[in-house]
């Protein structure tokens, strides 16, 4: 035996040795009987999903009133591209932008409402249990789609001498979206953004076909990078958000989150095209028509938390003496502000229900003026904590309030517009004097005029007297 084939049978063997080796680490599924549960293989560990914008969006936290409410709509895969030959999984992007731009706004501290999935809402509206008035209304949502999806050409090379030699190759997938923020008040468009990222392939390796004597050896090595696309997506989503509501603020508030975004991790249009007067405008419509107020606990209240009205106690009856709770920080301010949504609601209905219009204006003006005071102290109670059951109950009543007060002071200005103005005192006729009546003769019923059109006898006249 010649010492080239010695040679290459030593190497053979290293080889085969070396599978040996490696079987002993192969799962342990292989080597299990059919009637017994195989080891599970313990992969890398579980960890949070972090993104390069992450810490900016973290740090829009603060900066965005948290009374102003956002959504996420439908995010659709428009490419139109999947695969199912050749082991392919089906679609080639994420189904779930939607949910990727909802955790992104729930990082930037943004108040969210969840309008992804309104079928618990909806059924337990159907089913009675539920108001479905008491979901708390959008000022933004956004929507928009993965639009583009291309496969670009790519290109390597290869080179080989004495069946021994390198390669290498490459190819790129480019990825676009388009998504918007709408004012879901007016349907008016406030941000949009355009975003599209190139994905790159590439493979190297290297292969060596040689005989040693009449002996063929092959080998081959190699590996491949490629960047995830859906996590690619993913960035490409958490940078929209934050670019989007940036469009949206002030740029001195935007411009400390905006320097915590790495160098080359995104292009990032600072001055933006959005309206900025979009989120003062939302503020103050909510202000207006006292939704701040139920807002400033962020939590609907659900049937049968309304407070009872407590009646005047009967003669006699002696209430035990009970401890009263401890009182969570604000609830004085908030017992109050309840107090006094109560006393704009009754004088609201006093306004409304007197015919009296100067009494109306009175009345509906009070009413503004404690429904404002309430108010007030419910936000103070809420910056102080004040939360819970009592909280929601106490926000719902200062709403009402505030309704209340508007719809009254409404009636009263149209009553003053509409009502004709009455006659001059000296224009008033008074009504003639019926003729005298001539004595009755004894025992005889006097005879009574009928009293003048329009008297105060004629007006008492009991319904359906002649």
């Amino acid at each position: 035996m010649s010492v080239t084939l010695k040679n290459a049978l030593r190497r053979s063997g290293a080889v085969l040795a070396g599978l040996l080796l490696a079987g002993c680490n192969m799962s342990p599924a292989i080597f299990t009987a059919s009637s017994s549960n195989a080891e599970l293989v313990q992969g890398p560990p579980i960890e949070d999903v972090v993104t390069s914008f992450d810490q900016a969006l973290s740090c829009l936290r603060g900066r965005i009133p948290r009374n102003v409410m956002f959504a996420v709509g439908g995010v659709t895969d428009s490419t139109g591209k999947e695969s199912f030959a050749d082991g392919g999984a089906g679609k080639f992007v994420t189904q779930g932008a939607g949910e990727m731009i909802q955790s992104s706004l729930f990082r930037a501290g943004v108040s969210v409402v969840n309008r992804r999935d309104g079928n618990i809402s909806v059924m337990e509206s159907n089913w009675g249990i539920r108001d479905i008035k008491r979901q708390v209304p959008v000022n933004f949502y956004i929507s928009g789609s993965i639009n583009s999806l291309d496969f670009i050409p790519g290109g390597g090379f290869s080179a080989q001498i004495a069946g021994v030699g390198p390669r290498f190759r490459q190819s790129r997938i480019l990825v676009a979206l388009d998504l918007t923020m709408t004012d879901a008040y007016t349907g008016r468009v406030v941000a949009n953004i355009p975003l599209q990222k190139q994905i790159f392939t590439k493979e190297t390796g290297a292969s060596a076909n040689t005989f040693f004597g009449q002996t063929l050896v092959q080998m081959d090595a190699g590996g491949m990078e490629r960047e995830a696309i859906n996590f690619a997506l993913r960035q490409m989503l958490s940078l929209a958000t934050f670019e989007m509501l940036g469009q949206l603020m002030e740029p001195s508030a935007l411009a400390p989150c905006l320097a915590l975004i790495e160098s080359g991790a995104g292009s990032v249009n600072s001055a933006g095209t959005g309206d900025r007067t979009a989120l003062k405008e939302a503020v103050a419509a909510m202000n207006e028509s006292g939704e701040d107020a139920a807002r400033a606990l962020a939590v609907p209240v659900s049937v049968g938390q309304m407070p009872a009205v407590q009646g005047p106690q009967q003669a006699g009856a002696v209430a035990a003496p009970a401890a009263p709770p401890p009182l969570a920080p604000g609830s004085l301010k908030g017992q109050k502000a309840v107090q006094a949504a109560t006393l704009a609601i009754r004088a609201a209905k006093e306004s409304m229900e007197t015919t009296d219009k100067e009494v109306a204006v009175k009345k509906a003006a009070e009413a503004l003026q404690i429904s404002n005071v309430a108010l007030l102290l419910l936000k103070e109670a809420a910056g102080e904590g004040f939360g819970g059951d009592e909280g929601d109950v106490a926000a719902v009543m200062v709403q009402q309030a505030l309704q209340a007060a508007k719809e009254a002071g409404t009636a009263a200005a149209n009553r003053i517009n509409t009502e004709k103005p009455k006659a001059k005192p000296e224009e008033q006729k008074l009504p003639e004097a019926a003729p005298p009546q001539a004595a009755a003769p004894a025992g005889t019923a006097p005879t009574v005029s009928p009293p003048p059109p329009g008297s105060l006898a004629e007006q008492r006249k009991p319904n359906g007297a002649q």
